[in-house]
């Protein structure tokens, strides 16, 4: 908290100028009485250590992490909380007095949603694309969830390899990349976990990889996620955004931040 009683906070990522996160994070503190600075700071890899040390100089308090930035947070740590090193990422940072301190929010914000979508998890085969930091952030709580089976297909198999190799004593977890098809089909869930989107593109899906009332989750929205809607759209297929869980891993990183716990609700109406 500032000389005023502000609170400064961020949000990193690049892309960054889509991000919902600011208005997001204002409306959960006007709410809740609470004054925040929340401000959107475009960083590339390879930055985030420089650009972390001038906002905190400036006097801030926590912040988001977004693509491409997951596991840099996380190295850049000096604490890391259970979830996080679990997921071997941080999509948020917390200023405490030995230095930033690593949670990751998303598995979290993803289950939220699903109940509050009602998409069930248990028991279903589900087809995740992707194997960076926004999906390892999720996979823990897929797990937990119990699906019957998880599909990883990214660019780099041996990334996928790698991920489903840290879950392998808890989950049936099978792998590929981007050009093979999945050897059992169809799934009951795809989970989008890729950035393609947001150079405008659609990852290579078959339609008979999904089961007739099968449902599409993306976890980019907003530009980010109008190539896979068009693609769900031309199919037929249910699709949802990731703005449902943008906003319940925003309101745990919120009371992390300053521990007040927000309603979800009036914000889900509102974005």
């Amino acid at each position: 908290m500032n000389e005023a009683g502000v609170i400064p906070l961020a949000v990193f990522g690049h892309p960054i100028t889509h991000s919902l996160s600011p208005a997001i994070h204002t409306r959960f503190a006007e709410a809740l009485d609470i004054a925040i600075d929340y401000q959107a700071i475009d960083c590339p890899a390879g930055q985030l250590a420089q650009r972390l040390a001038a906002f905190r100089a400036s006097g801030g308090r926590g912040c988001n992490l977004t693509v491409p930035l997951k596991h840099e947070g996380l190295e850049l740590a000096t604490t890391v909380s259970a979830a996080a090193r679990r997921a071997d990422a941080a999509n948020t940072l917390i200023w405490k007095t030995a230095g930033w301190h690593a949670e990751n929010t998303d598995g979290t914000g993803l289950i939220a949603d699903f109940d509050r979508q009602q998409l069930a998890v248990d028991d279903r085969r589900i087809l995740i694309l992707g194997a960076g930091g926004a999906v390892a952030g999720i996979l823990p709580a897929l797990v937990d969830r119990k699906p019957s089976e998880i599909c990883i297909l990214n660019r780099s198999a041996a990334k996928a390899e790698q991920l489903a190799r840290r879950f392998a004593d808890t989950a049936s977890i099978q792998t590929g990349n981007f050009e093979q098809t999945p050897a059992q089909i169809p799934f009951d869930l795809l989970i989008q976990g890729t950035s393609l989107g947001h150079q405008g593109r659609c990852p290579s899906i078959h339609p008979d990889w999904l089961k007739p009332d099968a449902t599409v989750y993306d976890l980019n929205y907003g530009p980010g996620h109008e190539p896979l809607r068009d693609w769900c759209d031309r199919h037929s297929i249910r699709c949802i955004d990731g703005r449902g869980m943008l906003v319940e891993q925003a309101a745990v990183a919120f009371e992390l931040f300053t521990g007040h716990k927000p309603d979800t609700a009036a914000v889900h109406s509102r974005f």
